[in-house]
């Protein structure tokens, strides 16, 4: 199944993903696929100015224009069905993307059973687990609630994807999330501003030498462009991310162009393609 748009860039539709969007053509569209999974697929345009630029998006919750896509460690992921995937929440403005599953069929566990734990955020487990509880008294006694029909219809999909899909069993999804933020944590090279870090490795010789940006202060643009020209490749894909979180690309055309030009130099078409892809 190809996908040729510039979300996708290089990268083939995974399996996995080529069978929800079989699934969803059976169910009979957008609804009945959410009604099972709780989120759309979003396959080509979806994007804010803090999603990663080497997030490929595949879905929305369709509220607050919450999303998820494949991480791909700006092009260093071989194949997407491995990738890590991430929420994006964009109104979460200082930190508006988090690691919430190893791979996509990992999220589809979660998705099934856990997916509030994807956009929001609790202190502990317990109080989790009372939040939860609270929905479902909520919902029980609301008039507006589901029906038997709608319920029944909802567990009947689930049954079709675990029929058409291998799923891993996730025994507590809230401590397997935290287990991957601090495995995340362990990995990265250069921490990032958004948390989310680049995974990478130094060059003999190079040292990583921060350079510090915030969206309330002013931006050198001069210096920073000789940050850029200078900097080892890991710094400068931190730096990107750190722009992303900070500023609004598609409206300082001479940051962007900085990060563009700075992906460019690393060979990284598909990213640059991304960071234009409001146009």
């Amino acid at each position: 199944m190809e996908m040729e748009n510039r979300n996708f860039g290089s990268y083939d539709v995974p399996p996995t993903l080529q069978e929800l969007i079989r699934l969803k053509d059976e169910l009979g569209g957008d609804d009945q696929f959410y009604l099972g999974l709780n989120f759309y697929l979003e396959l080509t345009t979806l994007r804010y100015f803090n999603t990663p630029c080497d997030v490929v998006v595949f879905g929305s919750t369709g509220m607050d224009g919450i999303h998820y896509g494949f991480l791909t460690e700006f092009g260093t992921v071989d194949d997407l069905e491995q990738a890590p995937v991430v929420c994006v929440s964009p109104m979460n403005f200082d930190g508006p993307t988090k690691i919430i599953a190893s791979d996509i069929k990992e999220f589809l566990s979660i998705a099934l059973t856990d997916e509030e734990l994807f956009y929001n955020t609790f202190a502990t487990e317990e109080d989790y687990r009372a939040a939860k509880q609270r929905w479902k008294e909520d919902e029980e006694s609301s008039p507006y609630g589901p029906t038997e029909e709608k319920i029944q219809r909802k567990e009947a999909i689930i049954r079709l994807i675990k029929e058409r899909i291998t799923l891993p069993h996730i025994e507590n999804p809230y401590r397997h999330l935290d287990r991957l933020d601090q495995q995340r944590q362990e990995r990265v090279a250069v921490k990032t501003q958004d948390l989310l870090g680049v995974i990478g490795e130094f060059e003999e010789g190079e040292v990583h030498i921060p350079y510090y940006v915030h969206k309330d202060e002013d931006l050198n643009i001069d210096e920073l462009r000789q940050y850029m020209s200078k900097a080892p490749a890991v710094s400068k894909l931190a730096m990107v991310r750190d722009l992303q979180l900070n500023f609004v690309l598609w409206h300082e055309e001479k940051i962007r162009e900085i990060v563009a030009d700075s992906l460019n130099s690393l060979n990284l078409k598909d990213e640059v393609k991304r960071l234009h892809e409001y146009e």
